[in-house]
């Protein structure tokens, strides 16, 4: 009787480890991990940031596809049916969602000609606001209804965002200033003889909205070359 409540005692530990485990942020585990192999530049799902890295691995895919699904599954993570999955490439890829902390993780298994397999691996807050992209400038994290135009003379930014008129001028600044421009004058930045031109007027309660004219200027009125 007391190996039987020993034994029980232990598989109720094993089990109580194992959940408090699956509370732990998620980590990846490929097998036969060879080298660390780098990714350029930052991936875009939707306006969503998506942080990759990338392994080679010594395993074959189909057993790398298994281990990953195996994991996916202990950490009791959802997996969409094969009729709602989207095949981005034409490697094999899955993604699942921490439906607690509502993150998503994906991989793709690339088969490498000398028998080893390059696993890429990227992970999606999707709890954070979606950063909003534009061709034509940056845009203020939050920002609604945005419109992106391109005119004869000029493109243009519009949107309307819930932030204070200073905050949003604050942001331009910076965010101009890093990309090379130079404010020749209030709220009018210089590259060259590319210029942003950037207003933000009181809209409804609690809103801006935010112009920003894009247009080449005439080498005459460029600054001079310093």
């Amino acid at each position: 009787m007391r190996a039987a409540g020993l034994c029980l005692l232990l598989v109720a530990l094993l089990g109580a480890g194992e959940a408090s485990a699956q509370r732990l942020p998620f980590t990846w585990d490929v097998p036969k991990v060879l080298e660390q192999v780098e990714v350029p530049g930052v991936l875009r799902a939707d306006g969503i940031p998506v942080k990759l890295r990338s392994v080679r691995s010594a395993e074959r895919p189909e057993v790398i596809l298994q281990h990953m699904v195996d994991r996916f599954e202990r950490w009791g993570f959802y997996i969409p049916p094969d009729h709602h999955r989207t095949q981005l490439t034409r490697e094999p890829q899955l993604t699942a969602l921490d439906t607690e902390r509502f993150i998503s993780y994906t991989f793709v298994l690339q088969p490498n000609p000398d028998g080893t397999t390059t696993v890429v691996l990227g992970e999606a807050n999707l709890s954070q606001p979606r950063k909003q992209t534009s061709p034509i400038a940056p845009v203020f994290p939050g920002a609604k209804d945005v419109v992106n135009s391109d005119l004869e003379l000029a493109r243009t930014l519009t949107y309307v965002i819930a932030a204070k008129q200073d905050k949003v001028e604050a942001f331009y600044r910076e965010e101009l200033t890093k990309a090379g421009y130079t404010e020749q004058e209030p709220h009018v930045y210089r590259n060259g003889n590319d210029e942003m031109q950037v207003r933000v007027r009181d809209a409804r309660p609690g809103m801006v909205s935010v112009v920003v004219l894009r247009r080449t200027v005439p080498s005459s009125e460029a600054p001079d070359a310093r």
